[in-house]
């Protein structure tokens, strides 16, 4: 069967699901309101700067579970602050006579609390009137539960609402087991027992659901998603032909610092026997050797940039990526046409000892699928990792540090560091950068002797 667009998926999505709700009885939508909303969905998932938190994510949450699973799905990214810059125009209307925005976060206004609906749905995250949320406080979460509610106030019963509340609140990501609070904050609106156990669990379900990749069994796809995220939170990598070494390079060190401190405990969460103990244990076993060996990637993919950057520096100054690596398929003017690059020019050294087969791969073969900014494989990784080992690279990592810090200069960096790769980058970029080529090369002339 053909496949169908990403409107048609969520208007069709949503529209089953409030059928099966209202299975018996009268319809509480008619097929036109449940359009409206699904293109609202559709609209607000359709900013540029989307690439993870996008249609394909939501599809694929919204792809099994029951009729408020699949609700809470198809909202839960619906506001997506810092990524949109600011509330998507779908629903902006809809959204500001709820929160109020001002220079540091979004506050809470009266008529919020004054409605049934979305006072429920404060009581569910845990705010009140004239708080002010942030995109670290769990601000896209909550608008994007409210409008859900908003908009299908009248389309779910109290029940109903409060429970694709519960679910999208639990998509607020890497909190120490938020659970039992949000267990006994829906226990305070009155519900109990079965019915309560029922909201919970269905909860924890779609949350785990929504960071199902961090447990997945194929590292390279993990990556894949991993990579995902960073134009979302560094929105300088929207422009390929434009951002620079060091652009890249902050970019890379927050991701890598915000995996090194995240705990796999922190990921995926349980409540009563959702899911069961052998899934949740093996779950967070995954995620752990997933996230370790994303570090370790993301730090050989540091230590390469860094002595990018530090030779960038020395011969003239910070460049445009392309600038010094040399053009990608992104920033070709004509498709299928090669582009001169550095890896082209770098030469064969002896192979070091510690070579890790896993992440030589990555680094050598790329990660699962394209990236809108980058190049799937790491050559420059890849030579480094090959010919001075991951010891080195790790260690490399460190003295960067220390440069970054201004402990040291960019030339005292390249000093510390093993001679023949660092001649060999250096001659490899005076190759294809004409300005910077006597400076390369004089540069590298002067360490290998």
């Amino acid at each position: 069967m053909d496949q169908l667009s990403p409107v048609h998926e969520i208007v069709n999505a949503l529209w089953r699901a409030l059928h099966d709700l209202n299975s018996v009885g009268e319809a509480r939508a008619t097929t036109r309101e449940i359009e409206t909303w699904g293109f609202a969905i559709h609209a607000a998932l359709s900013a540029d700067g989307r690439e993870f938190h996008n249609h394909d994510h939501v599809i694929e949450i919204a792809s099994e579970g029951d009729p408020l699973e699949v609700i809470a799905a198809l909202y839960h990214d619906a506001i997506y602050i810092q990524v949109d810059q600011g509330a998507p125009r779908s629903l902006r209307p809809l959204l500001e006579r709820l929160l109020a925005h001002e220079a540091d976060g979004w506050r809470i206004l009266p008529a919020t609390a004054a409605n049934e609906a979305t006072g429920d749905v404060l009581a569910v995250f845990g705010r009140e009137v004239g708080d002010l949320v942030t995109p670290t406080t769990g601000l896209n979460e909550l608008a994007s539960a409210l409008v859900a509610i908003a908009q299908l106030e009248h389309a779910l019963d109290r029940g109903q609402r409060v429970a694709v509340a519960a679910c999208i609140e639990q998509t607020i990501p890497f909190r120490p087991d938020p659970v039992p609070k949000l267990s006994e904050r829906v226990a305070g609106l009155g519900f109990s027992g079965d019915a309560l156990a029922t909201i919970i669990k269905r909860a924890v379900r779609l949350g785990n659901r929504d960071v199902q990749n961090f447990a997945e069994n194929d590292a390279a796809r993990f990556l894949d998603n991993t990579w995902k995220l960073l134009p979302e939170s560094n929105p300088v990598l929207h422009s390929p032909m434009v951002y620079t070494v060091s652009d890249y390079r902050r970019a890379l060190q927050k991701m890598e610092g915000f995996l090194a401190w995240l705990p796999a405990e922190r990921v995926f969460h349980t409540w009563l026997d959702e899911p069961k103990p052998e899934i949740h244990a093996r779950r967070v076993a995954r995620t752990t050797g997933n996230l370790m060996l994303a570090v370790r990637y993301l730090r050989a993919k540091l230590y390469s940039i860094a002595l990018v950057e530090a030779l960038a520096e020395i011969s003239g100054g910070d460049v445009p990526i392309d600038f010094f690596m040399g053009g990608s398929k992104q920033t070709a003017r004509r498709p299928g046409i090669d582009m001169k690059r550095i890896e082209q020019f770098l030469p064969r050294l002896d192979n070091a000892a510690d070579l890790d087969p896993p992440l030589h791969r990555l680094l050598a073969e790329g990660r699962a699928g394209e990236s809108s900014f980058d190049t799937g494989p790491s050559p420059l990784g890849a030579f480094l990792h090959a010919n001075v080992g991951e010891a080195a690279m790790m260690k490399g990592v460190d003295s960067a540090r220390r440069w970054w810090g201004g402990a040291c200069t960019a030339e005292e960096f390249l000093l510390e560091q093993p001679r023949e790769p660092v001649v060999g980058i250096a001659r490899a970029a005076a190759n294809i950068i004409d300005t910077r080529r006597d400076a390369l090369f004089t540069f590298a002339d002067r360490l290998s002797r």
